[in-house]
């Protein structure tokens, strides 16, 4: 059947020294049914792991098997460790063609080829705040490129996608490399410096390396601005328009120089408010003066030029005082008295107390 087998495969399955038979039919060249019993067989023992792609050491082995994982700008780096690897900061010019190529040996063959710009840390590329990725068909030709981004950190149009099989090593004869170099121009500066390539098989299984400092983007961004309409705090004055002072900054610009600052929540407030309807005139004697705080020293001052009575402060020599208790200064007489009030008070207080009861009684 044109080059094609019909045929009964029966996989051969030993689980705990049984031999189950599966039948599967299908209709497969010989070398995908070798292939593909091959595959079924690494599955079986968990060897599936090992053949995913890998940017420079063999994760069976940890030999290094590819000479140089990344390049950029021509400048060619190996690849040491599949997770992270030594790489110095580099830096990126804005407004200039920068070019980066990842060298991947992929088993399965290799489905998306990832370049993640933009990362907090280590372990976090999916936040990255850029990805070029450049999706491939089953023939290694291109199907799409592209850029995913939070603002227009690139030019798209701009990028540039160059596929080609290498040698993996330089003393190989064989091709079993996929290299793919992405050139393109920045616009504006990340926040971030780590970068990461990553590479996706047929078999869905991915690999994502890390160059540890990554790229230092941080030039005044090539892109305008972006803008805020606030209503403004001064009576009678239309909404404010706001520009923002520099990517990720919280401080925001109008036209006559007031600054805002805007929090994490949106909210603006000016952080550099005028005081010219308040300019000090003659003495402090309202509190719109800035020296209203200051008005009783300004007072104290001013009395002092006019009469210091601490000059005619002298000592007191053999000064004495006598405390008398308060049961020393009543009398008899007004104890009496003291006791006469008390019972008047007190007969004052039941009368009062029988009104009440009977008030009560009568209203009810």
């Amino acid at each position: 059947m044109n080059g094609t087998l019909l045929f009964l495969l029966m996989g051969i399955l030993f689980i705990g020294g049984v031999v189950s038979y599966v039948p599967v039919f299908g209709e497969l060249s010989y070398e995908n049914m070798v292939e593909t019993v091959t595959n079924d067989l690494d599955n079986f023992r968990g060897n599936e792991h090992l053949t995913r792609p890998t940017f420079g050491v063999n994760h069976e082995t940890s030999e290094i098997i590819i000479d140089e994982g990344f390049t950029f700008n021509n400048q060619t780096f190996t690849i040491t460790n599949n997770f992270h690897t030594p790489f110095e900061e580099q830096s990126i010019n804005l407004g200039e063609v920068n070019s980066f190529e990842a060298t991947v040996f992929t088993p399965k063959g290799l489905r998306v080829q990832e370049f993640l710009f933009g990362i907090s840390e280590i372990g976090e590329a999916h936040l990255a705040e850029l990805g070029i990725e450049v999706w491939y068909g089953y023939a290694g030709e291109i199907e799409k490129v592209m850029a995913v981004q939070k603002s227009n950190v690139i030019d798209k149009d701009s990028i540039i996608v160059v596929h080609e099989k290498t040698k993996c090593q330089s003393f190989e004869v064989e091709k079993k490399c996929d290299s793919t170099k992405v050139s393109m121009v920045f616009l504006e500066p990340l926040r971030d410096k780590v970068m990461a390539i990553k590479a996706i098989d047929y078999k869905n299984r991915y690999q994502i390396t890390y160059l540890n400092e990554g790229f230092d983007i941080s030039d005044a961004s090539l892109n305008p601005m972006h803008t805020a309409t606030i209503p403004s705090q001064v009576r009678g004055e239309d909404l404010l328009q706001l520009t923002q002072t520099a990517k990720y900054s919280p401080y925001w610009m109008a036209k006559d120089g007031r600054i805002f600052e805007r929090n994490h929540i949106g909210s603006f407030k000016q952080i550099n408010i005028s005081f010219e309807r308040f300019q000090d005139s003659g003495d402090p004697l309202t509190r719109y003066h800035s020296g209203f705080g200051g008005v009783l020293e300004y007072e104290k001052d001013r009395a002092l030029k006019i009469f210091n009575a601490t000059t005619l402060l002298s000592p007191i020599s053999d000064s004495y005082s006598i405390e008398i208790s308060i049961g020393e200064r009543i009398t008899d007489e007004m104890k009496v008295k003291l006791m006469e009030q008390e019972q008047i008070a007190q007969k004052i207080l039941e009368a009062s107390q029988v009104q009440a009861r009977y008030s009560k009684h009568s209203t009810s």
